[in-house]
């Protein structure tokens, strides 16, 4: 399914988002029709860019989902990420995983490795990022941003 320059791909209680939700979001409510009631999984890995405008339609869809059921994230993107710890209404959701940027002090490689949050749970409810390794050299690599804008979702 095509809502503007977003693709959407629904799988029972499973739907998969990439592209950009932006101004052209506005029909990212047509999701609700063909989601079932009840618990739903939604995976965000292939979403490059939000805007303010695709971020209120984000909410609004998010928010009537919830009504219906448990709302859970796989692979958020690290643009959905970083916007979702400013919001409060987002503190308390379940995410299985996510992206974040990372950065590589052996070799400047810049990565966003997905983020297990059953792995490392007690490292993100204590505001710290897991080291990743990278995937150039091996070495140990460090979030490339402020902890907050990833992790304050996870504040215990």
């Amino acid at each position: 399914m095509k809502l503007g320059r977003l693709d959407a791909e629904i799988s029972g209680a499973r739907l998969v988002l990439a592209g950009r939700i932006d101004d052209t979001a506005g029909a990212l409510g047509e999701l609700l029709a063909h989601l079932p009631a009840g618990d739903v999984v939604i995976d965000t890995s292939g979403v490059t860019f939000v805007n303010s405008v695709g971020m209120r339609e984000w909410m609004r869809v998010i928010r009537a989902l919830r009504e219906r059921g448990k709302v859970t994230f796989e692979g958020v993107a690290d643009v959905l990420m970083t916007q979702m710890n400013l919001i409060p209404e987002f503190k308390g959701v379940a995410i299985a995983s996510f992206h974040a940027q990372y950065l590589c002090p052996a070799c400047g490689n810049e990565s966003t490795p997905l983020i297990d949050v059953a792995t490392h749970g007690a490292e993100l409810r204590g505001m710290k990022a897991p080291k990743m390794p990278c995937p150039e050299c091996g070495t140990a690599t460090d979030l490339a941003d402020f902890p907050e804008r990833y992790l304050s979702l996870f504040r215990a």
